[in-house]
């Protein structure tokens, strides 16, 4: 029996679009939202009766010790939260989210390394220098010509996906 050879399929990887990369992110905020803030949700609330208006609760918890607790679970949160990413990026090279949008990071030179994967997602971090991240990481995405966040380019990484010329 001859054999037939059919011409390969023709793809390449590049950047990530931009609407999938936030809808991958979202993905995974609702998942971290059902795994990480969702148990403490029943802390907060003992902690505040549903009476207090946002301003009121402030007002009560500066100065207190709960404010202190506060930090400290906030800070936790923030740690379980670089954990997923780190964990499943080191692992697959993508998230839950990412999997679902079929997106995948990628280093410049092979191999994701630990610095990598943490760097990437330091702006979880809930203290000051770090904060800023959370509006100059997607600045930096929209108006990049790849794509990349802040702390991607910091990172050496970026998040890419296949494209099929067929």
């Amino acid at each position: 029996m001859k054999r037939l050879d059919l011409p390969k399929e023709r793809q390449f990887i590049g950047p990530a679009l931009v609407w999938k990369r936030i809808a991958a992110f979202l993905i995974d905020m609702m998942i971290l939202n059902l795994i990480v803030l969702f148990p403490f949700r029943k802390l907060f609330q003992s902690m505040l009766p549903k009476e207090y208006s946002f301003s009121e609760a402030y007002n009560s918890f500066a100065g207190t010790m709960s404010a202190s607790y506060i930090s400290w679970i906030s800070f936790a949160m923030s740690v379980l939260a670089i954990l997923y990413f780190f964990m499943l990026e080191r692992k697959m090279s993508q998230t839950i989210g990412k999997r679902l949008m079929r997106l995948y990071v990628a280093g410049d030179k092979g191999k994701l390394k630990a610095w990598q994967l943490l760097a990437r997602n330091i702006a979880f971090i809930p203290i000051f220098p770090f904060i800023l991240l959370w509006v100059l990481d997607p600045l930096f995405m929209v108006f990049s010509k790849t794509n990349q966040r802040l702390s991607e380019i910091l990172s050496k990484t970026r998040v890419v996906e296949k494209y099929s010329l067929d």
